[in-house]
């Protein structure tokens, strides 16, 4: 079978292949990346459209590939925001893309005009699957809390499905022949329901006596006769819709913990065959009828994590774990009438567990007596078969895996440089002095190696358990230090002296994506990740671990990629989850980290368990980065070994500085305006008080003039009453007495006597009185 690579580098489009034509029912392997400058973008969701001669593939930045495999060519059709969830094809006859994102919206793109024709956001969470009905003219999409029918004319809903709190959808979708439609659940059940009616026609529960399924995968066959189910077991079961009744119940090898995703292919010679994606990244072909195991596929280019098969051709189109798509055909497996004989098996009596632990000793042993290097897989392969390493040649196997140099000379040259250093290490109760001077010795030259040391406290806590377990061998102790720092330390210099928030993020994301429940136990009452993953981080689980199952734990850890470390920090919590859930104060929460409370047996399958089922978005080995081993002949300093890392550091803090020279700018801003407003204040204080003098003076000026008017009023009604008074006197005694003439001439006064009342008179009529 010929192998076709293509790298897309970038491009926005380009020939699939030079010089070719490609068909699609020749079985050849073909294999597509996208990288360029040593740097690799991961494709993470492909489709293929219902005539098999066009695929869709999206990448983890948002881009959008067509590749047409009868053209011979590939095409960018859009560059979306965030990372897609879900794609697929319409099925009508416009055949437009739909893409759903990780930020819950779906869009629909065109292939040819690549334009974004309609967008749909009435999603709460992440759409995980979309299918059609019969006709095509309305999708049904479905996330983990609602399933949404929509229109795809108009992007209108047409309904929502819901469901209870207490459970998740797995996948919805359409049995378009049949109108039905398919919901699984995470209880493990499974309704079908009537599309016309919404009634539910039939239900059954995943699970083989007492033995639940942990349903996480479901499909049917392309005649829609069988459903194949499938989770986090070794073993998965076929349903028959029409007879509605279990056909049967396969059991995988006890190496696979879990089905990652079960298809159909399209039907061979009558029969139903199926590929099944285990956690070891093969695909496994079954006939369904006779149950028989046809092929397997390996990932070329590493476990395969994802697949999609195509509806009419027996091509299963894969994504691999480095982010590659590759396409194979299996035709030549499934329709090959003729069975060959199975050769006759050989009955052999298998070694013991313990026979085989006598063999591998008997290996080391003969590997470091004449000094040769052992193999690496052979060694990884001890740790999946036994879970740790031969106590007696457990420290050779460690200096076997991590290429330890054993630098003599350049140890010795370090070590004079390192009697230079003062005295920081804190004073610790040591009960063997040997240990103490071990201690106190490799300390300083690690600071002579890594002056950053010297500025973090909490490296003496990280470093110690392995001064105590080698201070025998300081040669080999230092270097081993010296690649764990290097390694899985590597990016802990970033915050310090504060924990490594970047990694405590990543750990974070890894228990939310594995626990929900736990996570949000721990967001209600305010733990945060320096409780639950820097306390095991800092102490490199010397306090939840003895001797013993710590080493087991690292034979481990070392044995496997530098994100291994985290993962088993988030599947601690996992594991301790009941206890955890029973805690309600921050002590107690602590007390959880420091106390022996799991076998580490137990704690290794989980951690195995979350590298192997978690998401590639969370994958912490993009940011942890790959192994690099001590170099021979010499110690490099720190940031040598780490330029990389040096230089985002530098970056880091040039945009620290950066922050606060703007800071200071915004600050003299602020400083100035609030003069200017301060000014402005007062001069409106000053203006407030003249109006209000001015105002103050026009209302004494108004009251005045009013007084005065009242004055005159008052004067003019004493005169009239003067006037008719000396009136009536005149009729009374004579007009003799009051000449009108003295009257008139008379001058009226004012004068007030005791505020009551006042006396008026004119100059004659006091004469005559008097």
């Amino acid at each position: 079978m010929e192998a076709f690579m293509l790298n897309i580098s970038g491009r926005e489009k380009g020939s699939l292949l030079q010089n070719k034509t490609f068909v699609p029912l020749d079985g050849p392997i073909f294999s597509i990346n996208n990288s360029s400058n040593n740097k690799t973008v991961n494709f993470v969701h492909a489709a293929w459209n219902r005539f098999g001669t066009e695929i869709v593939a999206g990448d983890c930045h948002g881009f959008v590939y067509v590749f047409y495999l009868e053209k011979n060519r590939f095409s960018l059709i859009c560059r979306l925001k965030t990372c897609c969830s879900f794609l697929t094809f319409t099925n009508d006859k416009m055949q437009n893309i739909l893409v759903a994102l990780s930020d819950c919206s779906i869009v629909s793109l065109n292939s040819e005009s690549k334009e974004l024709i309609n967008h749909f956001d009435h999603h709460t969470s992440c759409v995980n699957y979309i299918s059609f009905n019969k006709s095509g003219d309305i999708a049904l999409s479905c996330c983990k809390d609602q399933a949404i029918l929509w229109y795809l004319t108009t992007f209108d809903i047409f309904r929502v499905l819901t469901l209870k709190k207490d459970v998740d959808i797995i996948k919805v979708f359409f049995l378009p022949e049949r109108d039905l439609m398919v919901s699984a659940f995470n209880d493990n059940s499974v309704f079908l329901w009537n599309y016309n009616s919404f009634k539910c026609t039939s239900q059954f529960l995943c699970a083989s006596g007492k033995s639940p399924l942990h349903l996480k995968t479901i499909d049917a066959s392309r005649d829609e006769k069988l459903l194949a189910c499938a989770g986090r077991s070794n073993w998965f079961l076929i349903w028959s819709i029409s007879e509605n009744k279990m056909l049967h119940t396969v059991s995988l090898p006890d190496s696979i913990s879990n089905i990652k995703l079960i298809q159909f292919l399209p039907n061979s010679n009558g029969n139903h065959i199926l590929s099944v994606l285990s956690s070891d990244g093969m695909v496994h072909i079954f006939n369904v009828k006779s149950m028989e195991l046809l092929f397997k596929i390996t990932g070329k280019n590493g476990k395969i994590i994802s697949s999609c098969n195509s509806t009419c051709l027996f091509q299963i189109l894969a994504i691999t774990l480095q982010g590659n798509l590759e396409l194979y055909d299996v035709e030549e497996f499934v329709s090959n009438k003729k069975i060959e004989p199975k050769p006759k098996q050989i009955t052999r009596i298998k070694p013991l567990h313990e026979d085989k632990r006598l063999l591998v000793k008997k290996t080391l042993k003969e590997k470091k007596q004449a000094g040769v290097k052992m193999d690496k897989e052979r060694l990884q392969s001890v740790i999946r078969n036994f879970e740790e390493y031969p106590e007696k040649y457990r420290f050779f196997v460690w200096s076997q895996m991590l290429d330890l140099p054993h630098n003599v000379d350049a140890f010795k040259v370090l070590h004079q440089e390192s009697l230079k250093i003062k005295p920081f290490v804190k004073e610790y109760s040591f009960l063997n002095p040997g240990v103490q001077k071990t201690f106190l010795r490799l300390m300083a030259m690690l600071v002579c190696w890594n002056p950053l040391i010297q500025e973090i406290d909490y490296y003496q806590c990280v470093v110690f358990p392995f001064i105590k377990v080698l201070h025998k061998n300081t040669i080999m102790c230092f270097e081993l230090l010296v690649t764990l720092i290097s390694n899985w330390c590597q990016n802990w210099f970033f915050f310090c002296p504060f924990p490594p928030f970047n990694i405590l993020c990543v750990i974070e994301n890894i228990l939310a994506f594995h626990d929900k429940e736990l996570m949000a136990h721990f967001i209600k009452h305010k733990i945060s990740a320096e409780i639950y993953a820097w306390s095991l981080l800092k102490t490199s689980f010397s306090e939840v671990f003895n001797k013993k199952e710590w080493l087991k734990l690292w034979d481990n850890i070392l044995s496997n990629p530098l994100s291994f470390q985290l993962y088993t920090v988030a599947a601690f919590s996992i594991v301790m989850r009941d206890v955890l859930l029973s805690c309600k104060t921050v002590k107690n929460f602590k007390d959880c980290y420091r106390r022996h409370g799991i076998s580490v047996s137990v704690l290794l399958k989980k951690a195995y368990q979350l590298q192997q089922t978690s998401a590639n978005d969370i994958d912490p080995q993009e940011l942890i980065g790959t192994y690099m081993p001590v170099p021979k002949g010499a110690y490099p300093s720190f940031f040598e070994m780490s330029q990389m890392k040096t230089d985002l550091q530098t970056l880091i803090r040039k945009r620290i500085i950066d922050h606060e020279i703007h800071y200071l700018k915004q600050r003299e801003d602020l400083l100035d305006i609030k003069s200017n407003y301060l000014k402005e204040l007062q001069e409106l204080q000053i203006l407030r008080r003249k109006l209000l003098l001015e105002s103050i003076e026009l209302k004494d000026a108004e009251a005045l003039e009013s007084l005065d008017r009242k004055l005159r009023s008052v004067q003019s009604l004493i005169q009239d009453n003067l006037t008719n008074q000396v009136g009536m006197l005149k009729g009374a005694l004579g007009e003799d007495m009051f000449p009108t003439d003295k009257m008139k001439s008379g001058i009226f006064l004012v004068c007030p006597q005791g505020g009551k009342s006042c006396r008026y008179a004119t100059g004659s009529i006091l004469s005559t009185m008097a």
